[in-house]
């Protein structure tokens, strides 16, 4: 691994831990949305651990995509 390849997973690594720092209850002000009555039966509740587990996930997994996309562009030139 380079040191170009090590500051890349460093710098998605820290966005998406200050990301999901900044999804935290509390933290940010949730806006207030009003659904009909069969939309909110359908809806499932996550618990908030989970959706700030998720949002790091998603973000990594963003990361993961784009360096695998950029280097075989790269490759194929």
């Amino acid at each position: 691994m380079t040191f170009r390849s090590l500051t890349y997973w460093f710098v998605c690594s820290i966005a998406a831990v200050l990301a999901v720092g900044a999804a935290e209850p509390g933290v940010v002000e949730s806006a207030t949305f009003e659904f009909s009555q069969t939309a909110s039966n359908t809806i499932q509740a996550v618990p908030e651990p989970s959706r700030a587990l998720l949002l790091f996930a998603g973000i990594m997994a963003m990361a993961f995509t784009y360096r695998r996309a950029w280097l075989s562009w790269k490759r194929a030139e």
